[in-house]
């Protein structure tokens, strides 16, 4: 049964009336989240959404609430919801959970595991715009947290990476480097790939959080 990242409780919010397009809308709203649709800081219109997702209001109005209780969104002074711009010290305390969490899977698995869940991204390529590079980092860390057969802690990481996923882009943005940077994990000519992984997931996670700390001491690092 697919998770759609949606608890027994938040999906009580929900009509039982016509689930499915509740359903329908939720999942609709995340893709526009994924997608890049929002800017952080900026309400967003509940009834464009709703023509978008050819809805009433209501149901977006409630898939937003579910999105609120996952960090996702946050309401707005005046009324609504906005994508919450995160500070600093906030992306640290997310980057640090991140990288405890992978780390921990990772010495759960063997090599071969952690192969396995990189190996689908190696055709692909990483992609250059900011948008791709911020999607293929969810997809990569999702993979191989998925590999450790932990449930819980691997939606605990994707429920990270989705909080997550605004900071990234736009730290992707306007960088050459970053692509570069997210490709070294897809290099899988290494003598052990298990242990270069854990730490290219550290190299990664302490440049994220030095780049971070950099900001909160006032400069505008280019990394």
């Amino acid at each position: 049964m697919a998770n759609h990242g949606c608890c027994r409780g938040c999906r009580s919010m929900m009509s039982a009336m016509d689930p499915p397009l509740h359903e329908r809308v939720y999942e609709g709203l995340k893709e526009d989240y994924l997608a890049g649709h929002f800017v952080p800081g900026r309400r967003i219109d509940i009834q464009e959404l709703a023509t978008r997702h050819r809805s009433s209001k209501t149901p977006v109005r409630e898939a937003a609430f579910i999105m609120v209780g996952e960090g996702l969104l946050t309401h707005h002074g005046d009324g609504g919801f906005l994508v919450p711009v995160l500070r600093p010290d906030q992306v640290i305390l997310l980057l640090d959970l991140h990288k405890r969490l992978l780390i921990a899977l990772l010495t759960t698995v063997k090599e071969s595991v952690v192969r396995q869940a990189l190996q689908p991204f190696v055709p692909l390529g990483i992609g250059t715009s900011a948008l791709d590079i911020a999607r293929r980092t969810t997809e990569i860390f999702s993979s191989i947290a998925a590999t450790a057969g932990n449930d819980v802690a691997s939606s605990h990481v994707r429920r990270l990476n989705e909080r997550l996923h605004y900071s990234r882009i736009l730290d992707a943005a306007g960088r050459l480097s970053a692509a570069r940077e997210l490709a070294l994990f897809l290099n899988m000519e290494v003598e052990s790939l298990h242990k270069a992984t854990r730490r290219r997931v550290e190299a990664y996670h302490a440049r994220k959080i030095d780049h971070q700390r950099r900001i909160m001491q006032g400069e505008n690092p280019a990394l």
